[in-house]
């Protein structure tokens, strides 16, 4: 084997197997290809899916792979850089396979599908079916997160797998549910199957055909949104699915460490987690003003009211951005709150975006506590999430990304305000914000599919950038252009 420094087995570890995971996600869509003579999409799927797999094996086969403890820039540097690779990998595939797309197109397409931003360049009509597929797995792919999925599949636990993760798993905390991190891994994993497995059964009793349910599982519990009926617009979806539907999507959103500590039986610990109950009468509470908002102005009745708002605030809490209800004829107010919300975004170590209700709850308990040392400026009150103490790093952080996540927002809406498509610059903030969001739905097109198709290149690589920055909670990616990460060291 060719000798390495441990930075750069570090990295080739975890590379190699996220390659081999690309490589093997394109083989149900060659599949699928060969099926509908689809001729176009088989020859980059074939070579992509070979040339993944076998170039994944080769270099663990050339390398050792053995690794130890690495500073945590590492740690970032392979996060970023994995997810650029993939990222231009599935560049490559999509240009080679739609005529239609510049390599701008596909660009924007690849990050929208590992990012889970529910955002197309394409009419789902126009869109072949294994591209579908493969576009839903790997919303899949990227909303439970490549480097989990990698991380798990390893035999060696030398490395800090741990810290790995966390860079990449979104919010303020990761999970201390199990005594060894390895089987906390696998379990998020086992979950999101079996949630992914029996929505697609549910989907399939309610009248869905397979392999559209297929689709909307996958990218369901990876709340990525339903781009592949009616580009998200599933109004005219049957009531039993869109209920279906509404479900999973609050399930994909919820902190998985919910789902863990009740395979585990510790309910004691579940009603810790006030998160999940701050998230769920978030829900209801939007949801009931929505809809007697709507039955008082538009004269509707207040359960057919109450029942399209709860469904369609459960797309926009849970970043998801599909349409159930033509929601563009609500009152202003109401868009407001759906705004409003989607910032908010979904709970902390679940596949959905935003700044995550964890970090706004320990926002406004740190104001709180301001406030209180202003008024008692010897007083003693510690600031406590989820009854744990909180340290002043962790209040730190979590304040500090809420501020890089609003500035982001505001220059991304700045630089797309440029584009023709934003005819006013709330035009150009909601769609900065449904990038940002991982949400890919503005509040300006309600009414309309969500296509990419008139932007402008420049405006396509920001709101790339964007999806990309919220998903891997944005430091990964502003450190690249940080002096330090750079920085050698001699590990």
């Amino acid at each position: 084997m060719i000798e390495l420094s441990n930075n750069k087995r570090f990295f080739l570890n975890i590379f190699s197997i996220v390659l081999i995971l690309l490589g093997f996600s394109m083989a149900p869509p060659l599949f699928v290809a060969l099926n509908f003579a689809e001729d176009a999409a088989i020859r980059p799927l074939g070579m992509g899916c070979a040339i993944c797999i076998l170039t994944g094996i080769t270099i663990r086969k050339l390398f050792d792979m053995a690794s130890t403890y690495v500073r945590p820039r590492i740690n970032y540097i392979t996060t970023i850089f994995t997810w650029l690779i993939v990222i231009a990998i599935t560049t490559v595939v999509y240009f080679y396979g739609r005529a239609e797309f510049t390599w701008i197109d596909s660009f924007f397409e690849a990050t929208a599908s590992l990012t889970t931003t529910g955002m197309g360049n394409l009419d789902v009509n126009v869109f072949p079916y294994s591209f579908q597929l493969w576009r839903s797995m790997l919303n899949w792919f990227g909303g439970v997160g490549m480097i989990l999925i990698a991380v798990s599949c390893l035999s060696n636990w030398e490395f800090s797998g741990h810290s790995l993760v966390s860079v990449e798993v979104p919010g303020p905390e990761f999970l201390k549910s199990t005594v060894t991190f390895k089987n906390t891994y696998k379990h998020i994993i086992f979950i999101y199957l079996g949630l992914t497995a029996v929505h697609f059964v549910l989907l399939v009793i309610a009248g869905m055909d397979p392999f559209t349910s297929l689709l909307t599982a996958l990218s369901n519990i990876s709340t990525s949104g339903m781009q592949h009926i009616s580009n998200g617009v599933i109004t005219d979806l049957s009531t039993p699915l869109k209920v279906i539907i509404t479900i999973f999507a609050f399930l994909g959103s919820v902190n998985v460490s919910f789902f863990i500590l009740i395979i585990m039986r510790k309910f004691r610990m579940i009603w810790r987690r006030t998160e999940v109950s701050l998230y769920t009468w978030r829900l209801f509470a939007t949801s009931l003003f929505i809809g007697i908002m709507i039955s008082v102005v538009n004269h509707e009745s207040f359960s057919e009211s109450f029942g399209e708002a709860l469904m369609q605030t459960v797309s926009f809490l849970s970043t998801s951005g599909y349409i159930v209800t033509d929601c563009h004829t609500w009152p202003l107010i109401c868009q407001f709150f759906i705004l409003l919300q989607m910032f908010f975004g979904a709970c902390a170590v679940s596949t959905g975006g935003g700044m995550k209700i964890a970090r706004v709850e320990i926002a406004f308990k740190t104001v709180s506590f301001g406030l209180f040392r202003h008024i008692h400026p010897r007083a003693v009150r510690p600031v406590k999430f989820n009854r744990d103490l909180l340290k002043p790093d962790q209040l730190v952080s979590a304040n500090i990304f809420i501020i890089l996540f609003m500035a982001i927002y505001i220059l991304g809406a700045l630089v797309l305000s440029l584009d023709n498509k934003s005819e006013s610059i709330f035009d150009a903030l909601n769609y900065s914000q449904a990038m940002l969001t991982n949400t890919g739905t503005s509040i300006a097109e309600l009414h309309a599919p969500g296509l990419a198709t008139h932007f402008s290149p420049l405006s396509k690589i920001v709101m790339a950038f964007e999806m990309l920055a919220g998903r891997l909670e944005i430091y990964p990616v502003l450190m690249l252009f940080t002096r330090s990460l750079w920085k050698a060291d001699n590990l």
